[in-house]
């Protein structure tokens, strides 16, 4: 089964809970970068499509820069055929936002409330589905906009059903919506690694989780790394080398995590200590980077609010493994050796238990 333009369905049961939950309330569909939640929305809108929805997907990463441009996307989104009895709305919508900054507020709060009534069109119900959905409070910044994030929960809790939002970042969404369903995307099941066919079928399912940590990104690099000649700590090595795949997706994130943060320099310093040994307290932090428990607990709170770190009995552990692999290879100013890089894979795959579900409890403080 595959999604639009051929798209390998990877995570059927998420999928499949998703439709479930379509027909509610709103959900909120949370998981990190990798996580597959962007291939579950294309695909649910695949599914809904054949079942007789008119499905609207609108990735707010790209759309939400500027209140003209976001209302400019989100009806370039809608489909005209289906919507021939608001194109007349839709045209007033479009003159607002031409109209500039002075006109934003208006602009954005009439999309809003065509969303909040768009339930159907042609007889048929609409799926309204946005990814990235915090991203809305990038428009906070323009004029009469600083609630925006309260605006649009109050016109998506208006629609009966078909409301699926998505997010890597849970404990904003939580902050924002806390009446939001959630709808977490788990890490892959041991089963589920044979679904991404290939080279999989001949690696132990148990040992693609581990050296993935459960994460269909980098599974799905694994895979296409491994060959004859090439097992699955070569792979691992080699992909993990400066350049690589995984390096490369681990650097980027890493890089958009400490932006939306705060105190880079030194949230840097914090994340190189949990990646040298997870599970460390606020007092063990304090005593490794030399700074007050006051100035650590902010920087902790920081990374727990864009999910760079997670808490669990007031220790901290990194939500995505393959990052804090990254850290402890490359986040130290010299290259790391070929050697070092291959005993880290080594390691990873001697590990007898399979990678920790990466939850994401709210933000506690100590």
């Amino acid at each position: 089964m595959s999604g639009p333009g051929g798209r390998q369905i990877a995570r059927p049961g998420l999928e499949a809970a998703l439709r479930q939950r379509a027909t509610g309330p709103p959900v909120l569909l949370t998981g990190p970068p990798g996580s597959g939640k962007t291939t579950a929305l294309l695909s649910l809108a695949d599914i809904l499509a054949g079942e007789g929805w008119t499905p609207v997907y609108l990735d707010l990463m790209g759309a939400a820069s500027s209140p003209d441009r976001f209302v400019e996307a989100a009806l370039d989104a809608l489909p005209a055929d289906t919507f021939g009895s608001r194109l007349a709305e839709a045209t007033d919508l479009r003159r607002l936002a031409a109209a500039g900054r002075s006109r934003g507020l208006a602009a954005v709060k009439g999309l809003f409330d065509l969303w909040a009534d768009l339930t159907s069109g042609s007889g048929r119900p609409v799926a309204l589905l946005l990814d990235e959905a915090t991203e809305i409070r990038s428009l906070a910044y323009f004029e009469g906009l600083r609630q925006v994030d309260r605006s649009l929960a109050d016109a998506l809790t208006r629609r009966p059903q078909g409301t699926v939002l998505a997010t890597s970042f849970p404990t904003l969404a939580r902050k924002l919506w806390p009446d939001l369903a959630v709808l977490q995307a788990a890490p892959l099941a041991a089963d589920e690694i044979l679904g991404l066919g290939g080279q999989a079928r001949g690696v132990d399912p148990s040992s693609l989780l581990r050296a993935s940590f459960g994460w269909i990104r980098y599974a799905r690099v694994l895979v296409e790394a491994l060959g004859p000649g090439t097992d699955l700590v070569s792979a691992w090595s080699q992909e993990m080398a400066p350049g690589g795949r995984l390096e490369s997706l681990c650097r980027h994130t890493h890089e958009s995590l400490l932006l939306r943060s705060r105190g880079y320099g030194m949230s840097k310093a914090v994340l190189a200590a949990v990646a040298e040994e997870e599970g460390l307290n606020l007092t063990a932090l304090v005593e490794r980077l030399g700074r007050t428990p006051g100035a650590i607990r902010d920087y902790l709170g920081w990374l727990l609010g864009v999910d760079a770190l997670r808490m669990v009995g007031k220790r901290y552990y990194y939500v995505d493994g393959m990052i804090r692999a990254w850290v402890r290879l490359h986040a130290r100013g010299v290259p790391a050796r070929p050697q070092e890089i291959r005993r880290l894979a080594e390691e990873l795959l001697s590990q007898r238990a399979e990678p920790e579900p990466a939850g994401h409890p709210g933000p506690q403080r100590e």
